[in-house]
């Protein structure tokens, strides 16, 4: 915890100071657009057939998993973006059937 703080308390007022963001910390965000992405993704249906999760840090979120394929994959990017106070999207994903690019538990 104390390796990160310098990091995390320069990244989290470095928009507030350049007078980008409303709020005084990016990390102020973050709860807004979670429940934000969880409340539109509940009522769309336009990504039912996938499988990911987000980690939202700092006015990022990051989408991983696995997507049926690349246009589904670049709508999914611009579904993000379009959330209120969301800076960047960092898309981590496998179209199709693929190998994952991360260690998995073998198939039992």
């Amino acid at each position: 915890m104390k390796q990160q703080a310098h990091s995390r308390i320069e990244r989290g007022t470095s928009c507030w100071l350049a007078g980008q963001c409303a709020k005084p910390n990016a990390y102020l965000y973050d709860a807004d657009i979670a429940a934000d992405l969880r409340s539109r993704f509940a009522h769309s249906r336009r990504f039912s057939d996938a499988s990911l999760w987000l980690t939202v840090q700092r006015r990022f979120v990051y989408v991983e998993g696995c997507i049926r394929s690349r246009r589904a994959a670049a709508g999914m990017e611009a579904f993000i973006k379009r959330t209120p106070n969301v800076q960047l999207v960092v898309a981590n994903l496998i179209v199709g059937a693929g190998k994952p690019n991360y260690p998995a538990m073998p198939a039992q």
